[in-house]
């Protein structure tokens, strides 16, 4: 006697199950950075607010990307038959190494020189030494040049804060970026760009940068391009003085006499021009019929009770 077979449950062609993508992350990233294969994550605090963030180290190109996380609520993604109810995407930005050093550099180097291997010494900032290949622009340099020891210098690095708003408005007006404040249409965008004073630009530049920048440092960037009072705080300001000035909608307002008032009548302003139906005159046929009604009695008079 011989032992059949067992037949496998799962039948030739039948297609794999989908893989689960609840625990995936969508990444906006470019190609080269995944073709690297020695890229790594690293966990450092965000040089504005202190709070943890990750950043991605490309070896390869020797450049460092902020993960950004943009999330909404009540958003999903559709991957391939299957759906991540998890909406966020996760969006790779370079940034310059510098900024992730200012806080640092500034806090222990004001008042002397120190290494900036010793400077860096910190977990998670070990990794970043060989992205920062000097500290020139932000710093002076004391000692031999192969110690590599900076004093934080503040006029320097409000010129290097300067030249790099100045060098990033440059490129939102050649990208045609709309940094006018309200929704407008993307023509009404295309036209109105030309009228676009160089002051918007920097203002937007400096908005953008001073999201890595400290408090006292962004405030100083600021009074060093002497901007005017923001567009948008004028807008809000001109929209509540026409509302002041317009006031509510105003109401009609019904005079009413004392009676009316001690009995809670409502009076209502009659309408303008209100036209009074009149009756349609009867046609000889309905007067015929009128008179010939007269005097008969109607059906339901024949069932009441006598």
């Amino acid at each position: 006697m011989t032992r059949s077979k067992t037949k496998s449950n799962t039948s030739v062609g039948t297609p794999p199950p989908p893989k689960r993508v609840e625990k995936s992350w969508l990444l906006l990233v470019k190609d080269s950075l995944l073709d690297n294969n020695n890229f790594t994550i690293i966990t450092l605090q965000h040089p504005a607010h202190g709070s943890p963030s990750k950043y991605c180290l490309d070896d390869k190109n020797n450049k460092i990307y902020e993960i950004r996380t943009f999330d909404e609520p009540c958003r999903s993604w559709f991957v391939g038959e299957t759906v991540k109810s998890y909406g966020s995407i996760q969006m790779f930005t370079p940034v310059n190494p510098i900024f992730l050093v200012l806080p640092k550099l500034k806090e222990q180097c004001s008042s002397r020189a120190i290494p900036l291997e010793d400077l860096l010494s910190e977990k998670g900032y070990d990794k970043i030494l060989d992205f920062v290949p000097s500290l020139d622009s932000v710093a002076d340099l004391k000692g031999p040049a192969e110690m590599k020891a900076y004093k934080y210098n503040e006029d320097k690095t409000m010129s290097w804060l300067e030249a790099r708003v100045k060098k990033l408005a440059k490129v939102l007006r050649e990208k045609n970026v709309h940094v006018n404040a309200g929704a407008v249409s993307a023509t009404f965008v295309q036209s109105s760009l030309k009228d676009v004073d160089e002051e918007r630009y920097l203002k937007y530049a400096c908005g953008m940068l001073s999201e890595y920048l400290q408090d006292e440092m962004r405030q100083s960037l600021e009074k060093r391009f002497n901007f005017e009072e923001d567009s948008i705080e004028t807008i809000g300001n001109k929209r509540k003085s026409e509302v002041e000035n317009n006031g509510p909608k105003k109401k009609i307002k019904c005079e009413t006499s004392d009676d009316e008032t001690k009995n809670n009548i409502l009076v209502f302003p009659e309408k303008e021009n209100s036209v009074v139906k009149k009756e349609k005159p009867l046609t000889a046929k309905e007067k015929a019929r009128q008179k010939a009604a007269s005097g008969t009695k109607t059906i339901s008079s024949f069932f009441t009770k006598k």
